[in-house]
């Protein structure tokens, strides 16, 4: 591939994810708002975003030989357009039981988009530049998701309106994959064992997007309900989450920078740490006034730093014919996580109070924290060891 080719599939790929996000940044408070609005329990709008986010890990099995008959580039061009038509549909029909399947299609499709935009972006990345890329890839993601509040701030979450205009933003998103250079993903050169070995290969790389996805879609879900219950308005809790969004998205840059330069899995564990420490401060934070918007920014940064380096480990770790099998590893543990994340916290919020999201979203954070820090210390002492006779490490 020609590096002008290299640099336009860059500009596409990253695209790409500016449509993933803005699914997922307008699907979950649009329609969490629309339910809770009908009288919808917290358990069964949990439920509802279950169903999207099942079809991840329905569709990930599928996924690495999909990519290596059609080119992902054609794939995600597909997807774009028949999402855009989905939110029409989900609008004109506003039915918790119709929005089930209808949630499963969608997650599928956004599902094939992400595999395909994170196997590109890890393929097209070279070592040296691989953190800032993923970094840009990352914060383009960020502008998506924070698109997604701010875009019902807009619109409002009544009617047919703000539906008609997520479809209107995912095809403009979606036209710079029209320039994205047409290739297949390689063929296996070797045998990879399967998905539990790859996963055993890296499991705190893996088990970090379960927890990532369980806490970014539950608040996704859950904050503005959250907000209101402390008192916040509907719009003010949806800027606090265009405001994460923002930070997500200015943070990941200068942060991505620090992770070409220091252990990233330490980086990692700190990352994980101060999102938790940020979350049992959230429900004081978000009522302190202008201090409400500082808190958003960086707290949305340093948490949305947790997924960028995921992205970025799993390039590190795997190459080749591993790089697709673990790609679509690391999305089925997304799917995984949005499964198990608005589920338990929408049960966690109606037994103990809307007002607990935080805390039980704190707790998911601090039961995969050990993994990180383990990893870390393992990595350290292997570096620090005497080098064996045959060069190696013990």
């Amino acid at each position: 591939m020609s590096r002008l080719d290299r640099k336009r599939s860059l500009v596409g790929v990253i695209a790409a994810m500016a449509v993933v996000n803005l699914v997922y940044g307008i699907t979950f408070p649009l329609l969490a708002l629309v339910l809770d609005g009908q009288g919808v329990s917290k358990t069964l709008i949990g439920l509802s975003t279950m169903a999207q986010a099942l079809a991840v890990i329905v569709i990930a099995p599928w996924a690495p030989e999909l990519l290596r008959l059609v080119p992902p580039s054609r794939l995600m061009q597909a997807v774009t357009v028949v999402l855009a038509g989905l939110f029409i549909v989900a609008g004109l029909f506003p039915n918790v039981w119709f929005w089930f399947p209808l949630r499963f299609v969608i997650g599928a499709l956004t599902a094939l988009l992400w595999i395909s935009s994170e196997a590109l972006i890890n393929d097209l990345a070279e070592e040296q530049w691989r953190g800032r890329i993923i970094g840009l890839y990352a914060s383009v993601g960020a502008a998506g998701f924070a698109l997604g509040p701010l875009l019902l701030i807009l619109t409002g979450s009544a009617g047919l309106l703000p539906f008609i205009a997520t479809s209107s933003l995912i095809l403009c998103a979606g036209i710079p994959l029209f320039i994205v250079h047409h290739r297949r993903m390689p063929r296996h050169e070797q045998q990879h064992g399967g998905m539990w070995k790859v996963f055993w290969l890296a499991p705190a790389v893996m088990l970090a997007n379960v927890a990532y996805a369980a806490a970014a879609e539950s608040l996704l879900t859950f904050f503005p309900i959250f907000g209101i219950s402390l008192g916040l308005g509907e719009n003010f809790a949806l800027g606090l989450m265009t405001i994460m969004g923002v930070g997500a998205m200015i943070l990941v840059m200068p942060m991505s920078w620090l992770a070409d330069h220091v252990d990233r899995m330490g980086m990692l564990a700190v990352c994980v740490a101060l999102t938790v420490i940020g979350l049992l401060l959230m429900p004081e934070l978000i009522r302190a006034g202008w201090w409400a918007g500082a808190y958003a920014f960086v707290f949305g940064g340093i948490e949305g730093m947790i997924y960028t380096l995921g992205v970025v480990l799993v390039g590190e770790r795997f190459k080749g014919a591993l790089l697709a099998a673990a790609t679509t590893l690391f999305t089925a543990c997304w799917g995984a996580g949005t499964v198990l994340g608005p589920l338990l916290v929408g049960l966690g919020m109606d037994l103990a109070g809307e007002s607990r999201m935080a805390l039980i979203i704190a707790a998911l954070f601090a039961l995969y924290l050990p993994l990180p820090v383990v990893s870390w210390y393992r990595g350290r002492r292997a570096r620090a060891a005497p080098p064996t006779s045959t060069g190696g490490y013990q």
